[in-house]
């Protein structure tokens, strides 16, 4: 039983080890232009058990909207995991909407097929929430800063709820 267990062991770990996330991070480059949105990265490090990617800009139809000082992609196969550090929108985009993230998580387990986990604190506040891939459906919890609930965008997007400030749409 012992020698199962690490053979299975082995092969996990060999298996995320051996990934190639870089491969993976231009597929999901590839992915994401079909959508009209283009990563730009100047650093990309595969350091065997994660992908590092340092000041990524995001842009949507050529217009670069998020600026992201550290991207570390753990593709770990049963808890996968994107964080983000630094997220702020770049100068144009800050005009419209100023908010600062300092630390964004994005989590996949294979158990809840379904659902990608999203949480981020920032200047706004605390956001938890999820996305549904299958129906494309978005619902986000925010607990406002004391700076953030006077905000227009808040008031524009989230609808207050018993839960708290809510944002569902669908994509």
């Amino acid at each position: 039983m012992k020698k199962i267990l690490l053979v299975i062991l082995s092969f996990v770990a060999g298996l995320i080890l051996f990934m190639p996330k870089l491969s993976l991070y231009y597929t999901l480059e590839n992915l994401l232009k079909k959508e009209h949105i283009t990563l730009k990265a100047s650093v990309l490090k595969d350091r065997w058990i994660d992908l590092n990617v340092k000041e990524m800009v995001v842009s949507y139809d050529g217009i670069d909207s998020l600026k992201v000082d550290e991207v570390k992609i753990s593709p770990w196969l049963l808890y996968n995991v994107v964080h983000l550090q630094g997220v702020s929108p770049t100068k144009d985009i800050a005009k419209m909407f100023n908010a600062k993230a300092d630390e964004v998580d994005i989590s996949y387990v294979p158990w809840n097929y379904k659902r990608v986990k999203i949480t981020a604190i920032g200047d706004f506040g605390a956001l938890s929430g999820w996305f549904d891939i299958f129906e494309s459906k978005i619902h986000l919890l925010l607990e406002p800063s004391d700076s953030f609930k006077n905000n227009s965008i808040l008031r524009q997007y989230f609808k207050k709820q018993e839960e708290g400030w809510v944002y569902e749409s669908k994509l």
